[in-house]
């Protein structure tokens, strides 16, 4: 059996089965089993859960007594089969058909024969993923970019009919790679030329000053990653830190900060110079942004744990920026971390509402008279986004928007919203 396609089972295992977050699953099986490609299990991995609802469509339509009675260890097989027999071309439909039924004799032997039928017949249709026909436009969008139904609706009564299939299509599209120059040990012209060097693919972020969007080659391992001139940062998040913008000797806070590239990068920004107070609820991941600080070669950063939630007296007024980027649903994000679709309750999102305004209210009486704050999110629910920042205006007349933007996922951007304030002099 290929040791490939067993690291990506117990990837997606962990993914369906457990919860877990599809980058951290993918990389705890590529440091347990010896593969010969970590690419294949990466493209494979994040495939299988970027299309999960139209995979499982098919089983059920093939599967003499439909999906229901089939166990989660038989799907996932059943998934990873489907998937590369009609998506990966560096796969013939043959070889996809041995390999899935040698991993169930290995996981489950008495199901083989089943994986087997199953799998010959999607082959004798063609290894073609059908859509359901439908009159439903919504529902045809959720079949189509393998998107909860419930969450095209929800998306669509917020966007409208022009908007809703441009932005599902753009949070099915793998996004771009950005990179983020560390400005404050090199330059993009100098790190581009290192990386062309290295077979790297790359070409300027035309978003942001700062950026290299990286089009074909891998960049995590390389010597100039371990060094510190670069880490990877979306162009979504890069661009909301350039608009808070703050300068060299500001006193700033990152209220939600780990895992740390918002405070790192606002650090790079500040010459190093400066205080900039790096915050998160919980301990492992405040380690994260010492980690990440450490490799950048940044000491103006200083770590507390603390939870934003909770009014600090002892912060008060202290600021010139503050950063708040809160705890949110990440619709935005879906592209780059398709198990997000398949979680998301949204009976859960009021309490998450009560979470974000409160930790944006904290991050207003921190802020000094004159300072700017941002409040950024990496979903495009408006109720998210535009209305806890219209509820912080309406509770505080001090409060003045400066500048706002609603990033949605096109052209393999990821969905992002951020909007700058000021505190103004008491009226």
């Amino acid at each position: 059996m290929n040791s490939d396609w067993y690291a990506v089972y117990v990837a997606l295992r962990n993914v369906y089965c457990d919860n877990s977050y599809s980058n951290l699953a993918i990389n705890e099986a590529l440091k347990e089993y010896k593969v010969s490609s970590q690419g294949f299990v990466r493209v494979m991995s994040k495939g299988v859960i970027r299309d999960t609802i139209l995979l499982d469509y098919n089983i059920d339509r093939l599967a003499k007594n439909g999906i229901k009675g089939i166990k989660k260890k038989h799907l996932i097989i059943l998934r990873m089969g489907m998937y590369a027999m009609a998506k990966m071309d560096s796969v013939p439909a043959y070889a996809a058909v041995n390999e899935a039924v040698s991993l169930a004799e290995k996981i489950s032997p008495t199901i083989k024969g089943f994986i087997n039928g199953m799998l010959r017949a999607f082959e004798r249709e063609g290894s073609i993923i059908l859509v359901p026909d439908t009159d439903d436009e919504l529902r045809l969008l959720s079949y189509r970019y393998s998107f909860p139904y419930h969450l095209v609706r929800f998306i669509f009564k917020q966007y409208g009919k022009e908007a809703i299939e441009g932005i599902i299509k753009g949070l099915y599209d793998i996004p771009e790679l950005n990179i983020r120059v560390n400005s404050f040990t090199s330059n993009r012209d100098d790190l581009k030329k290192y990386l062309v060097d290295r077979g790297i693919t790359v070409r300027d972020n035309p978003l942001a000053r700062n950026g290299i969007i990286i089009e074909n080659g891998s960049v995590v391992n390389i010597p100039e990653f371990k060094s510190g001139m670069f880490t990877v940062q979306s162009t979504s998040s890069l661009r909301s830190v350039e608009v808070l913008n703050p300068k060299p000797g500001d006193n700033v806070l990152d209220m939600c900060a780990a895992p740390g590239g918002k405070s790192t990068a606002m650090a790079e920004m500040m010459n190093d110079t400066g205080f900039i107070l790096a915050c998160d609820i919980h301990d492992h991941r405040v380690r994260l942004i010492k980690e990440l600080s450490k490799r950048l070669g940044l000491s103006s950063i200083k770590t507390k744990v603390m939870d934003a939630t909770l009014y600090n007296e002892s912060l008060c007024e202290r600021f010139d920026k503050v950063l708040a980027d809160v705890p949110c649903s990440g619709l935005g994000i879906i592209a780059g971390k398709p198990e997000l679709k398949l979680h998301v309750d949204l009976n859960e999102l009021p309490s998450l509402y009560e979470i974000q305004y409160s930790i944006l209210k904290n991050a207003f009486y921190y802020l000094k008279t004159g300072g700017e704050l941002l409040y950024s999110t990496c979903t495009i629910n408006k109720r998210e986004n535009e209305h806890i920042v219209s509820r912080l205006c309406d509770s505080f007349e001090n409060s003045s928007i400066v500048e706002y933007n609603s990033i949605l996922p096109y052209n393999k951007q990821v969905g992002f919203y951020y909007c700058k304030i000021k505190k103004c002099s008491n009226l």
